[in-house]
């Protein structure tokens, strides 16, 4: 027969292991969010890759492919950042389509997209809401 000792010291492990573990309803809730965030948001991780990387060599296709999928994805947001980021996006595929755009006028939307971005995170804090 056990200990007392040796009984509540297992209880004290099945305790300290059962917290250790998220509820069945967290887990849910987070393949819930990550189900929403593969379904609406565009790959957030394959674009910080790219924009680590040498944004010259990206093919003006290839961006302008990347900048309709984020307006298309901030379409419809009601937010007035949210909007001018969009509005900029959108100014950039512009620049980018153009035959006789100079790289100074993209480095300043791309300069301006930044800012934007910033301050959005900087304010998501607070709390955007959604389209």
């Amino acid at each position: 027969m056990a200990s007392q000792k040796e009984s509540k010291g297992k209880q004290d492990d099945s305790a300290m292991e059962a917290e250790k573990q998220p509820t069945k309803s967290h887990q849910e809730e987070a393949k819930h969010v990550d189900a929403d965030q593969d379904e609406s948001s565009p790959e957030v991780d394959s674009l910080v890759e790219v924009l680590h990387g040498d944004v010259t060599e990206i093919e003006a296709d290839t961006a302008i492919e990347s900048i309709d999928v984020w307006v298309n994805f901030l379409k419809g947001h009601k937010e007035e950042n949210v909007k001018e980021l969009s509005a900029s996006l959108k100014e950039l595929k512009k620049l980018l389509k153009g035959k006789k755009s100079e790289a100074s006028e993209i480095a300043e939307v791309l300069e301006q997209l930044g800012e934007q971005t910033t301050a959005i995170g900087d304010d998501s804090g607070k709390g955007i809401k959604g389209p």
